[in-house]
């Protein structure tokens, strides 16, 4: 066992030789400090006995290392989390534990600088390396980074013993179902969400650990840290075009660790630019070098999704002696983009733009990607494209939670999803509301957290961290509430002086951007509502969350509960797992398909309810884009955890019906139906006018004979909303009927956008569900690169109706996710063919590579799988 555990990590230190910063994964170990009668000098000294001890996760939490180890069930099924001991009934040292771990130094050059860093902790930790303790302030707070030079503490025979003690927060909080529990998680510099909510049960661990990355780090007496290249883009630009230049300003952090004076030159690299700065730094000192501005002519601009390419550039940043001895090495990624915002009468709202361009805002609420932090770049590219995918361009993420990982960021970028991120504060913990499940008062709570200078310390770091991040579009003070005024103005005047590239929100519902025309400013509905509600209700005129139901679908229902439990609320009579995991009720919206036969019908009753219903929520705000909205925010996007609400995807990463729903309704060229006077419209919500379109709309009865059509050569404004025809449906028809649209360019006939309606006339919806048998033949016409276009035809005499496909292996039929399909939930009317992309290359290895089929299943449609 130890030998397996050195040789694991002398290939690590193998590594370390090769790169400039290499992660510390594998051969970590944990055990509870209750268990050990030790410390950490002790521990650090001499190999220890590690009998006892268990494999650990890292970077992880206490709760994964023990989930996988087999210790506890898993959280996110059924009700196991009841089986997990809370911190706050077992006490703190229940969740205190030491993590180890050894690498090697052997054969680095003895004149390099080694740094152990740690991108995130929760909460208290003590950091010993050979016998000594490093951290001789005491880490306290989840987000703040740690850096240690640790070349004095080296073993010289370059096998080194590494220890770190790992304690809750102070405050874990009472999980009494209050929002953030009793609310003084909120104390604390950390993330409110694990004491509970309502789309979540507490994590018991209040997620404590090493959370996030840890590397060891090689340079020479000079670090280069903190690098921010600051853009400029003056005036009002438009994508796809030649642009007048854009410029930036790189500035970057130089610490000299030696006990001596150093002469050497700072260089920027960028481009072809090059730079030089001579500079004398000072012993055990940092400073900070700033560059000339740069002239970048006719820039590739970054646009939010939608509006144009995410275009990035790299810059490199270097210190070298005046002997050429080099030192250290930084690179950093940024994007000419321009912030801001201006207020606009007519809305009574604040108009976000990009560029010197407005944009409408489309997006979501993020919670983090897992509840239990079991973060990987996989994930987060998974998740931010199919944000992406979806038409939006933004993502806020929520203040009970955390500050977003760079890799998130990454991926933000590519993508071109702006992101609002808020800071660590919201209205339930914080104060905003008097709560009687909250141990203390509101005015006491009104000062959370206890630290202020905690928070002001997290938040000059975290800004460091992400400031170079093009999709970074505002910080938020806090969720629904501010940070407290002493506390807010320090927030204030340190995003001035740190970034200054960007804005800052005091709240995510703040009269300071967000006023409105119907008094105040809030968030929601979040129930599930009248899609004509949606059009006719005017509300918020930029709503930070407005959200609804959100059922997975039924695979994802049986991951996460036993087929006994798998029972149809019926009225009030809801299951007790189902109450647990947080249903929200449709009202009457399911009953109107017809009654409930099942768990199988329930679920596909509630993907129709909820197509209609999210399609309504944005194509109603469109219908009054720049009239009455200038964006919106739903609530949520997605699920850290596996709850039964307000979601496009579940935890397993399967899109429901509400993801293509969107998708639709947000496309950034499209044509709708609003059903405030049911009149046809196209919406063009990009800055461009675009010219040479072709609009059609055909109304068909389910055996797809042609009842009405229209058809225009066009053009569309930008940002516009253009009336094409009032409606002209034949009155009184019986049965079902589907309402075609779609805009082609004139030229090509490539498609661009493409909508189609359910119309259930005097049978009602139930007369959806009674339509004759269907028929389809489908065929794999060709793959690439993880990449397949499959053929689906209606081969019979009636509309098949709301088809779904998913991804399943050959073997088994398990479905695999995540998979991206280019449209789904589908009607393919008699005679009609379509061309469908799949797209596979999301999955893990292990199910890329594994034979699959595609299954397609309607409301009158039996399953019908091919393979890929």
């Amino acid at each position: 066992m130890k030998k397996a555990f050195i040789f694991t990590v002398l290939i690590f230190a193998a590594s370390i030789l090769s790169a400039q910063e290499t992660p510390l994964v594998t051969g970590w170990k944990a055990i509870r400090a209750s268990d050990l009668a030790s410390d950490g000098c002790l521990i650090t000294k001499s190999d220890p006995d590690l009998s006892g001890w268990m494999n650990a996760t890292v970077p992880g939490t206490v709760l994964t290392t023990l989930l996988n180890n087999g210790l506890i069930p898993d959280p996110f099924f059924g009700m196991n989390n009841e089986k997990i001991p809370d911190v706050y009934t077992e006490g703190r040292d229940y969740y205190t534990y030491w993590f180890f771990n050894r690498f090697s130094t052997e054969g680095i050059d003895s004149t390099r600088q080694v740094w152990l860093k740690f991108r995130g902790i929760n909460y208290f930790a003590e950091v010993y390396l050979n016998g000594r303790r490093i951290s001789t302030d005491r880490h306290e707070g989840m987000f703040l980074r740690e850096i240690y030079n640790i070349t004095p503490y080296l073993n010289p025979a370059g096998v080194n013993r590494l220890a770190v003690l790992v304690e809750p927060p102070a405050h874990p909080g009472n999980p009494n179902g209050g929002q953030g529990g009793d609310g003084t998680i909120g104390r604390d510099m950390t993330m409110q969400f694990t004491a509970g909510w309502d789309w979540i049960q507490p994590v018991r661990d209040r997620n404590t650990g090493i959370w996030d990355k840890v590397a060891i780090e090689l340079t020479g007496d000079v670090d280069v840290r903190n690098a921010f290249a600051k853009p400029r883009v003056p005036g009002a630009r438009l994508p796809g075009e030649l642009q007048e230049p854009a410029y930036v300003t790189v500035s970057a952090e130089l610490v000299n660790t030696s006990a001596e004076p150093l002469e050497g030159e700072a260089v920027l690299t960028f481009g072809l630019n090059t730079e030089k700065k001579k500079i004398k730094l000072e012993p055990k000192s940092s400073t900070i070098i700033t560059f000339g501005e740069i002239k970048q002519t006719d820039p590739k601009l970054w646009w939010p999704n939608g509006i144009g390419q995410p275009s990035v550039y790299s810059a490199a940043i270097t210190f070298q002696g005046k002997d050429d001895k080099f030192y250290d090495r930084e690179d950093i990624t940024f994007g000419f983009r321009e912030t801001g915002s201006y207020f606009e009468e007519k809305t009574g709202s604040r108009v976000f733009t990009v560029n010197g361009q407005k944009i409408f805002i489309k997006g979501g609420n993020w919670i983090a990607s897992d509840a239990m932090l079991r973060l990987d770049p996989e994930r987060y590219e998974a998740e931010v494209k199919m944000h992406a995918d979806m038409n939006m361009n933004m993502i806020r993420v929520w203040g009970g939670s955390i500050t977003e990982r760079p890799e998130f960021y990454d991926a933000c970028d590519r993508y071109g999803i702006l992101v609002w991120q808020d800071l660590w504060i919201s209205g339930d913990c914080n104060g905003r509301w008097a709560d009687t499940k909250k141990a203390e008062s509101q005015e006491r709570r009104r000062e959370y957290p206890d630290d202020h200078s905690l928070f002001i310390e997290s938040l000059t770091d975290q800004l460091k961290m992400l400031r170079n991040h093009p999709s970074l579009f505002l910080w938020c003070g806090g969720n629904e509430f501010p940070p407290a005024p002493e506390l807010e103005a320090r927030v204030r005047k340190t995003i001035e002086e740190l970034d200054g590239s960007r804005q800052y929100l005091s709240e995510s519902t703040s009269p300071e951007l967000l006023t409105n025309t119907i008094g105040g400013t809030a968030d929601g509905p979040y129930q599930v509502k009248n899609p004509a509600w949606f059009f006719t209700e005017k509300w918020f005129p930029f709503n930070p969350e407005i959200g609804s139901v959100g059922m997975p679908n039924i695979e994802g229902l049986r991951k996460i509960m036993d087929e006994q439990d798998l029972v149809p609320p019926a009225g009030d009579e809801i299951n007790e797992v189902w109450k647990y995991h947080k249903y929200l009720g449709y009202g009457d919206m399911i009953e109107k398909y017809g009654e409930v036969t099942g768990i199988e019908d329930f679920v596909m009753k509630a993907q129709l309810a909820q197509y209609e219903q999210y399609r309504s929520l944005q194509e109603g705000h469109n219908a009054h884009m720049w009239d009455w909205y200038t964006g919106m925010l739903v609530w949520k996007s997605q699920n850290p955890w596996t709850a039964l609400k307000g979601q496009f995807y579940d935890w397993f990463l399967d899109q429901n019906s509400t993801y293509y729903a969107y998708k639709h309704a947000a496309a950034p060229l499209h044509m709708q139906l609003n059903l405030n006077d049911n009149g046809i419209y196209m919406i063009n919500a990009t800055p461009k006018e675009r010219k040479g379109l072709k609009v059609e709309a055909i109304l068909t009865d389910a055996a797809g004979k042609q009842l009405w059509t229209k058809a225009l050569e066009t053009s569309a404004a930008a940002n516009s909303t253009i009336k094409l025809w009032d409606s002209a449906f034949p009155a009184g028809e019986e049965g079902v009927r589907f309402l075609r649209m779609k805009i082609t360019y004139l030229s090509t006939g490539v498609l661009i956008d493409d909508n189609t309606y359910w119309l259930s006339g005097t049978g009602g919806n139930k007369s959806l569900m009674q339509l004759p048998e269907a028929r389809i033949v489908a065929q794999m016409m060709k793959s690439s690169n993880g990449k397949f276009t499959v053929d689906v035809a209606n081969s019979g005499d009636v509309a098949a109706f709301f088809v779904r496909m998913k991804a399943v292996t050959a073997a088994t039929g398990a479905i695999v996710s995540p998979v991206f399909i280019d449209d789904n939930y589908i009607v393919l009317l008699p005679g009609e063919k379509r061309s469908i992309t799949v797209d596979i290359n999301s999955l893990a290895p292990a199910q890329k590579n594994t034979p699959l089929m595609l299954e397609f299943k309607g409301v009158n449609l039996p399953a019908t799988v091919i393979r890929l």
